[in-house]
C-alpha cells in the first residue's frame, strides 16, 4: 500500500508545480474625448491588463454610445505590451454620429453616460492570443478650462 502511495504523492506534487496562473480578462474605459475642429473626436481609451503577467495587445474593436445614441465603431490594430496589472492608453479618431455629437455638446454642465462594447485581442505570447469581449458603462464630464473636452 505504501509503495503505491509514494508515486501517487509525487505525481500530485508535480502537477501542483505545473499549473499556470489564470488570465483575467482586460477592460477598457474612455479616459478622454476631445472634439477636433473638423468635428471628429479624438478618443483616448484606457486599456487595463488585469492578468498576473504581461500581455501583448494587437487589435481593438469598440462601439461607442453617448447617452444611448450610437457614436460609431472604431477598429484598429495595436502593438502594445502592457505589464501585469498595468494599463496604457490608445488614442483613436472617430467621426461621430450626429445624434451622439449633439447629446455630448448639449450637456456642458453635468455628467453624460457612455457605453463601450466590443473586443480586444491579447495574449501573453504572440501565438497565444484570443479575443476578449469588452463592455463598460461610465460617465463623462466637461473638462474645466478646456472647451470641447470631456473626461
Amino acid at each position: 500500500m505504501k509503495r503505491a502511495l509514494i508515486p501517487l504523492l509525487a505525481v500530485l506534487l508535480l502537477a501542483g508545480c505545473a499549473t499556470t496562473r489564470p488570465i483575467f480578462p482586460p477592460a477598457t474605459s474612455v479616459q478622454e474625448i476631445r472634439q477636433q475642429a473638423d468635428g471628429r473626436w479624438r478618443v483616448t481609451v484606457r486599456l487595463q491588463n488585469y492578468a498576473l503577467r504581461s500581455m501583448r495587445f494587437t487589435r481593438l474593436e469598440l462601439r461607442l454610445s453617448i447617452a444611448g445614441h450610437p457614436a460609431g465603431l472604431v477598429a484598429t490594430t495595436l502593438d502594445m505590451d502592457i505589464a501585469a496589472t498595468g494599463s496604457d492608453v490608445a488614442v483613436l479618431t472617430l467621426q461621430p454620429d450626429i445624434a451622439a455629437r449633439a447629446a455630448l455638446l448639449a450637456d456642458k454642465a453635468g455628467n453624460i453616460a457612455y457605453n463601450l462594447d466590443g473586443s480586444v485581442r491579447a495574449g501573453p505570447k504572440p501565438g497565444d492570443q484570443r479575443d476578449y469581449p469588452l463592455m463598460h458603462q461610465g460617465y463623462l464630464s466637461p473638462v474645466p478650462g478646456l472647451p470641447d473636452a470631456w473626461r
